[in-house]
């Protein structure tokens, strides 16, 4: 049995500390458990234990954030994933969705936004 959306955990990936904790601490206060992890690396060598969602980087020393997801899709598809740029660009946006992305985020993201695509993703994700 999943855990309640509300108590669900969302695994963060971010290379980038600021953001990794500043993200980490908004979706806190939405009442989620956070993971946060440096790389994608870090995450394929210990996703941790019910994770709801995962929100990842997409340009990062390494693996990218698409390569990830790839990756996660191949071991969890039912893992919804949520992609965040500070470079959007329309053909790796295209890319990722068509790998299964859930979102495709552009930072600075809105807290509110990312609240409400939160708890939407989470909600279909108890249902199936």
């Amino acid at each position: 049995m999943r855990p309640a959306p509300a108590s669900a955990t969302i695994a963060i990936v971010e290379d980038d500390p600021i953001v990794r904790n500043s993200l980490g601490s908004l979706i806190r206060s939405f009442g989620y458990r956070i993971s946060l992890f440096a790389c994608a690396e870090d995450f394929l060598g210990s996703p941790p234990e019910g994770v709801g969602c995962l929100i990842s980087d997409i340009t990062m020393p390494g693996m990218s954030g698409l390569d990830l997801q790839i990756a996660v899709k191949a071991r969890m598809p039912e893992m919804p994933v949520l992609l965040l740029t500070a470079f959007p660009d329309p053909r790796i946006r295209d890319r990722a969705m068509a790998s299964g992305a859930r979102m495709f985020l552009e930072k600075p993201v809105d807290p509110d936004d990312l609240q409400t695509i939160l708890q939407r993703i989470l909600r279909e994700r108890d249902q199936t």
